[in-house]
């Protein structure tokens, strides 16, 4: 059963980070101030225009847990557990692979 429940919290907790505003951009105005702007993972992709990794994340995210429903609700077959597996590493790869592209990156504002 936890083999079942984890894959959701850990998707939830994917979804959670990937939107808090985590990283702070600043840049300097024509006047001479500095600005700074707060934003999250998905900004930074967004910004960076690489959205289809934010798209992909939101497949696998939905991929693990509806598998991992359907396997809380009774479902017992290999192949949906194997789905589930899969997803589930892959969100997790695309995630760290999100946060490694959203920490190198810096915008630039000229």
């Amino acid at each position: 059963m936890w083999t079942n429940i984890l894959p959701i919290l850990l998707n939830a907790v994917y979804c959670v980070v990937l939107n808090l505003d985590i990283y702070t951009d600043r840049a300097r105005m024509p006047d001479g101030g500095i600005r700074e702007w707060k934003r999250s993972p998905l900004t930074r992709l967004n910004i960076s225009g690489q959205s289809a990794f934010a798209y992909l994340q939101l497949i696998l995210v939905a991929i693990s847990v509806i598998t991992s429903v359907l396997l809380l609700v009774g479902v017992k077959n290999n192949i949906v557990r194997y789905v589930q597996i899969i997803s589930t590493i892959a969100s997790t790869v695309v995630f760290i692979v999100i946060m490694i592209l959203t920490g190198n990156s810096h915008v630039n504002y000229a």
